[in-house]
């Protein structure tokens, strides 16, 4: 079996990679944007070949060597055309290339972003309508039906953190930092996963016996963590000193508003986002 990981040197899918590497016995290629990438799966004795997921042609070539494909493709940020570029056309092409490949099992990492800003507390599956508000999450959840119509499985980590985040806690650590407080004692709760622990669980599914073919999971640690948890242990970690002050959301609310924060971000750190899940 051999499996392709498109995204192969990002955030996610180095992981992946990391994980497929250590399991053996099963081929893996990285599918990247560039030269110098490719180099650096080269130089860690991973294959790896270069093309563009809006690239037919490339992506076809790629998608035909492998009976699994792992897309760990996504642009997250508030640029919308490249929201549509990349995680709708991108992904549309992903799904559609797949079905006409014949690639057997089809995984697309997307987000529980898709859900909108929340509260959610032990939130199943679809427990709700989808309500994404930012571009990214609006065209991820488009992205998401392509690949559920081509067969495919969707997986939905909430909140990733580890070796690599540039985005989960150097977002929540700024937010704190320039609030100078944290919000109502750090007690909102979020579903969280580690990095290597959800890379791990991304290559048993793909991996099962009984493929969960058109289907959604969500994906985080099982037992969901709080804001104040997540900063201490970041605190811990690193140099960073967390600010002792507490002020409610209410005043939080006002206070982002006069620095300019994005309150979608205000959100994510001070309304509960619980997702029912698991780790395989």
């Amino acid at each position: 079996m051999t499996t392709l990981v498109l995204g192969a040197t990002g955030f996610i899918g180095s992981a992946v990679m990391k994980q497929l590497v250590s399991r053996g016995g099963n081929a893996a290629i990285g599918f990247v944007r560039t030269d110098s990438a490719a180099k650096r799966l080269s130089r860690k004795g991973v294959a790896a070949t270069i093309g563009d997921i809006n690239d037919s042609a490339s992506l076809r070539g790629a998608m035909s060597q492998a009976s699994t494909v792992i897309c760990c493709v996504s642009y997250v940020g508030d640029d919308e055309q490249q929201c549509v570029h990349v995680n709708q056309h991108g992904i549309r092409n992903v799904a559609s290339i797949a079905a006409a490949v014949g690639v057997e099992r089809l995984l697309y990492i997307s987000t529980a972003a898709v859900y909108g800003p929340g509260p959610f507390r032990d939130l199943p599956v679809n427990g709700v309508p989808l309500k994404p508000l930012s571009p990214a999450s609006r065209t991820r959840a488009l992205a998401e039906k392509f690949v559920r119509d081509a067969g495919g499985l969707v997986i939905r980590p909430h909140l990733v953190y580890g070796s690599g985040d540039r985005w989960f806690l150097p977002t929540l650590t700024r937010i704190v930092s320039r609030l100078d407080s944290i919000i109502d004692d750090g007690n909102a709760i979020l579903s969280v996963v580690d990095v290597d622990l959800l890379a791990r669980s991304i290559c048993k599914l793909s991996i099962e016996q009984q493929f969960r073919y058109g289907s959604t999971l969500h994906v985080n640690e099982p037992v969901p963590r709080t804001v104040i948890d997540l900063l201490e242990h970041h605190a811990r970690e690193t140099n960073w000193t967390r600010p002792q002050n507490s002020i409610p959301r209410a005043d939080a609310v006002k206070v982002a508003a006069q620095l300019g924060l994005d309150m979608h971000k205000i959100d994510m750190i001070s309304l509960d986002h619980w997702f029912r899940s698991r780790l395989y």
